[in-house]
C-alpha cells in the first residue's frame, strides 16, 4: 500500500534520527589495518559520505515540512547523488573481493577522496552520471527519478515559475510565494525519492562494513606478495 505524505514525512525523520545517533567520529588507521592504506581510504570515504547524506536529509526534510519546495528538492537531488557514490564505492569494494584482487582500486579512491576538476596537481572526479546510472542498472528508473529532480535544481520552468508563481487568468496578474499551488505531487516526487535515498544508504552502508574484514585481508595479501 502506498504510503501518503505525512507517512512519509514520518519515516523520513526515524531513518534521518537513527543515522545521526550513529554518525562516526574518528577512523583510526591503526584499527583498520597496520600494513594495507587502501582499507583506510574506503573507510575515510564511506564516513564522508554519511555525514554529507545527513546533513542535507535533514535540510531535505526539514524543508518539506515548511513548504520550501525549492530547496528542498535540490537537497534531495543531492542526496540522492551521495547514496549513489556510496553505491559506486560498495560495488568497487565488491569487485575486489570477487575477483581477490586489489586491481585499480586504489586510483578510484583517490579520485572519490580528492577528485577536483581543472586544478593539476588533483585527480580528475567521478562524474556523478556514472554514480547515478550505475545504480540504474540495478534499480530500473533510478536515472528518470533523477533527471526529474534535476529539473528544479535549475533556473527553467520547474525551478521557477512551477514552484513560486500563479497566474490569474480572470484578473491577468501574477502571484507570488511558497507553495502557492500547493503542488502535492511535487511534495510526493521528492519524499518517495527521499525515502528511497534513505534505504539504499542504510544498506549500503552496512554491507560496507560486513565486507571490510574480507576486503582488508585482500589488500593486505597483496602487499605481502610484493614484498
Amino acid at each position: 500500500m502506498k504510503k501518503d505524505l505525512k507517512e512519509r514525512l514520518e519515516e523520513i525523520s526515524k531513518r534521518i534520527d537513527l543515522l545521526e545517533s550513529n554518525l562516526p567520529r574518528r577512523v583510526d588507521p591503526t584499527s583498520v589495518s597496520l600494513s594495507a592504506k587502501i582499507p583506510f581510504k574506503a573507510l575515510i570515504y564511506r564516513e564522508v559520505l554519511i555525514w554529507r547524506f545527513v546533513e542535507l536529509t535533514r535540510s531535505a526534510f526539514e524543508n518539506y515540512t515548511n513548504s520550501r519546495l525549492g530547496s528542498a528538492t535540490v537537497l534531495t537531488r543531492a542526496a540522492v547523488e551521495t547514496t549513489a557514490a556510496l553505491w559506486y564505492l560498495d560495488g568497487k569494494i565488491g569487485d575486489v573481493i570477487e575477483k581477490s584482487n586489489v586491481g585499480g582500486i586504489d586510483e578510484h579512491l583517490m579520485r572519490l577522496l580528492c577528485g577536483y576538476k581543472n586544478v593539476p596537481d588533483m585527480p580528475d572526479p567521478i562524474n556523478v552520471l556514472t554514480f547515478v546510472d550505475r545504480v540504474d542498472k540495478k534499480i530500473d528508473g533510478f536515472r528518470s527519478e533523477y533527471d526529474e529532480l534535476s529539473e528544479f535544481a535549475h533556473p527553467n520552468w520547474c525551478g521557477t515559475s512551477l514552484l513560486y508563481s500563479k497566474d490569474n487568468k480572470e484578473k491577468i496578474w501574477t502571484d507570488f510565494g511558497n507553495d502557492i499551488k500547493n503542488l502535492e505531487h511535487v511534495k510526493e516526487v521528492g519524499t518517495s525519492n527521499l525515502v528511497t535515498a534513505l534505504e539504499i544508504f542504510d544498506h549500503k552502508y552496512n554491507r560496507i562494513a560486513d565486507m571490510m574484514p574480507e576486503f582488508i585481508k585482500i589488500c593486505e595479501c597483496e602487499l605481502e606478495k610484493k614484498e
